[in-house]
């Protein structure tokens, strides 16, 4: 489970780069200094005691009160 948040928060990361974004703009637009807007979804996580789906902005689960992990101020 570890390895799939870590690479939805790696992929998470590149998309709010500004370079990806100029160079992602440029290839929609195909044209220098447009900007599109990436939607970033946030990523999702379980509970490890009782499975919960969880945001990672999250501290605590709402139904056992267990850390989240991945949580991200």
């Amino acid at each position: 489970m570890s390895e799939i948040y870590d690479r939805q928060s790696g992929q998470e990361d590149l998309q709010r780069s500004e370079d990806f974004t100029n160079i992602f703009s440029k290839v929609v637009s195909g044209k220098a200094g447009y900007k599109t807007i990436v939607d970033v979804k946030p990523i999702i996580s379980k509970c490890p005691d009782c499975g919960t789906n969880l945001d990672e902005r999250q501290k605590f689960c709402h139904e056992c009160g267990t850390k989240n992990e991945h949580y991200k101020k």
